[in-house]
């Protein structure tokens, strides 16, 4: 294993010295062969020419490097509502889509989505296409497993867990200037979809932080994420002794940095006992953002039980508040932003079993919410971009993918198509569909995991 670690890492050494972004961007062939070499030392030439199985474009550990292009998708049409489905996966070990947080894996024109893959000793980003389904290595990371998550109890198991992966709930995109933005290990980094120009956005946040899931301003200029306390046996160095969630007194900042990755960071919040995991920009308003507030005793898993989860950041003056003090439920599980910015869609369980599901508008005036008893499975919610719906993939059935309209009095189901994931199968979230749509409410994404492992798939539900 130790060798093979160093033969990936002295791979992923001589990709960085070509420098595959900056030549593919200037029409160099780089996957050719001959111009590969251009680029290498004489002992990188030499190290490659005693790989009897090495082929251009890829290393001969099977590592697939920056640029290096494939289709391994497939088609059908789904059981239910006949619609094509296209599994943009379907090798590695985890496969995984961005969250369900709006504006978060799709291109601004719905050509691509970006999702994590772990395959080959490694983690890659992909960019996949949607009309053809074929993918683009756009960033590699030297190992597997999400530091976050590992930090979180919520980790990939394995002799190979490094915490020198990505997950993809710590990824997101900038869709009109076409950039990745995700966390690894310490450090927040931006890369170019097409030249695979890579930013350093925050070097490191030292080993008392971890990461929560990125968001990018509508206008594109910032990056904002929320740190929490790192656990403290692993800042020790010790093997964890008890979960996360049972120390009572994480700290959580709000922070921002530029995109352009030539500004220093800035705090825009901060609370203690709390931690956080997710934030999002309001798509209309760069000066507006939401972050989950988690307390103890049981932070994400309900918090203290009283205070409200959504809260609203009005970033200029510094002033953090609830979207609303009152709930149906003491807790809510999953959150939004409807994609025109006016309000926030919501849902949580009800005290006496079920769930609530509503709208309230960022003055706190509820829009629409209802009480749901009989739907009792685990799922989450983002709101459709054309639809007055919100796409689910829970809470009323465990295996499909469905919209909730709330146009009318009486709220609507209309199934999109099945997802079929085995729900716990893997660790944390990877098991988790997550749906997400591009802007033209063309698109649905999702993942799903069957068999012991995950894979990504769209579904056109225009």
């Amino acid at each position: 294993m130790d060798e093979r670690r160093r033969e990936c890492q002295r791979c992923d050494n001589l990709v960085s010295r070509r420098e595959l972004l900056q030549k593919a961007a200037s029409g160099i062939v780089l996957l050719a062969g001959v111009s590969l070499f251009q680029y290498a030392s004489a002992e990188d030439i030499q190290y490659l020419s005693d790989a009897d199985d090495f082929e251009p474009g890829e290393c001969n550990m099977g590592i697939k490097i920056i640029g290096e292009t494939w289709n391994e998708s497939e088609q059908y049409k789904d059981a239910v509502t006949g619609r094509t489905i296209r599994r943009l996966s379907t090798r590695g070990r985890i496969n995984q889509t961005p969250t369900y947080h709006t504006n978060s894996g799709f291109s601004a024109d719905g050509r691509y989505l970006v999702f994590i893959s772990v395959r080959d000793g490694c983690t890659y980003i992909l960019r996949a296409d949607m009309e053809s389904g074929e993918l683009c290595v756009i960033w590699q990371a030297p190992g597997i497993g999400d530091r976050n998550y590992i930090h979180r109890s919520m980790g990939l198991s394995g002799p190979d867990i490094d915490g020198r992966g990505i997950a993809g709930n710590r990824l997101c995109i900038a869709p009109k200037k076409q950039y990745a933005v995700f966390t690894c290990e310490r450090s927040l980094y931006a890369v170019d979809f097409h030249t695979f120009e890579k930013r350093t956005l925050i070097e490191e946040i030292g080993k008392e932080w971890i990461f929560g899931a990125p968001c990018v301003s509508p206008n594109e200029e910032y990056v904002a994420i929320t740190l929490s306390s790192a656990h403290p046996d692993l800042i020790a160095g010790r093997e964890p002794q008890k979960h996360y969630a049972s120390f009572p007194d994480h700290k959580l900042r709000v922070v921002r940095v530029p995109l352009s990755g030539s500004g220093d960071m800035e705090v825009l919040y901060e609370q203690e006992p709390a931690q956080s995991a997710h934030s999002a920009y309001c798509p209309t308003d760069d000066n507006l953002l939401y972050f989950d507030l988690d307390l103890p005793p049981r932070y994400w898993g309900g918090s203290d039980g009283k205070t409200p989860r959504i809260w609203l950041l009005d970033i200029r003056r510094g002033h953090a508040w609830p979207l609303k003090e009152s709930y149906p439920g003491p807790f809510q599980t999953h959150q939004a932003w409807l994609w025109d910015g006016t309000a926030m869609a919501y849902h949580g369980t009800l005290p006496g079993g079920g769930v609530y599901i509503g709208i309230t508008s960022v003055d706190g005036q509820t829009i629409w919410e209802r009480e749901f008893p009989k739907a009792g499975f685990y799922g989450h919610l983002t709101p459709d971009a054309k639809r007055p719906a919100l796409i689910l993939d829970g809470d009323f059935t465990r295996d499909q993918l469905q919209w909730l309209y709330y146009d009318q009095q009486e709220p609507r189901l209309e199934p999109i198509c099945c997802h079929n994931t085995e729900w716990r199968s893997l660790p944390g979230q990877y098991s988790h569909p997550h749906p997400l749509t591009d802007a033209s409410g063309r698109w649905i994404s999702f993942t799903a995991a069957r068999n012991g492992r995950s894979d990504v798939y769209v579904v056109e539900a225009a």
